[in-house]
């Protein structure tokens, strides 16, 4: 059986808790790309029905 003295985890915890802080400080760059492609999709599909559907009416 593995077994850890309390000082290797300790750092293992902080290493974990340094991991968790740099991917934290770099943001939800990720998120906010899907976002902005959605909404983008959103516009254009809107301006497409606004072109197509309702401008030939008039």
């Amino acid at each position: 059986m593995f077994h850890e003295t309390l000082d290797n985890g300790a750092q293992a915890i902080e290493a974990n808790q340094q991991a968790v802080d740099d991917i934290v400080r770099q943001g939800p760059r990720g998120a906010v790309a899907l976002a902005g492609v959605a909404v983008l999709i959103v516009l254009a599909i809107w301006f497409a029905f606004y072109l197509f559907v309702f401008v030939p009416r008039n």
